[in-house]
């Protein structure tokens, strides 16, 4: 298959095997949105301040825009998108670091799990919903921004 007739996103596998999912088609609700929300930001500062202090050692600087175009590529790949960086007025430096803190980023929904009792005997573990995670992000962004702001 040539690498243009690689899709940009897949389907998952039970979907590829079965024709449809097996699985429950309704994600199980977040029981409190605020206080979930305020952990993964927490989480999600701690990563960025990582990388923030990671790229000072190279002589970049991690600031607002940089931050823009990570959450902007984030959220359109939380979309379904391909969740391209704008890198075009960065050099290599400054586009590895900005690279370097999306794809770890970019995992997060992934690497955050919600139990879900399927029986009483078994127990599902529920990766993050898109939606909660750009929802996380918009949050994220107007935090960013009052704390800006507030300087």
């Amino acid at each position: 298959m040539s690498r243009d007739n690689i899709p940009a996103t897949t389907r998952p596998l039970f979907e590829d095997v079965l024709g449809e999912s097996n699985l429950p088609s309704v994600k199980p609700e977040i029981e409190n949105r605020k206080a979930e929300a305020k952990r993964v930001i927490k989480r999600i500062f701690g990563i960025i301040l990582e990388h923030r202090e990671a790229s000072l050692q190279l002589d970049v600087d991690l600031g607002w825009e940089e931050l823009s175009i990570v959450i902007a590529a984030l959220r359109d790949h939380a979309k379904g998108g391909l969740g391209t960086l704008k890198l075009n007025d960065y050099d290599e430096i400054e586009s590895h670091c900005l690279n370097r803190l999306f794809e770890e980023l970019v995992e997060e929904p992934s690497n955050i799990l919600y139990v879900t009792p399927t029986s009483p005997s078994t127990t599902r573990y529920n990766s993050m919903d898109p939606y909660f995670w750009i929802e996380c992000l918009d949050l994220l962004e107007r935090e960013i921004l009052s704390n800006i702001s507030n300087q």
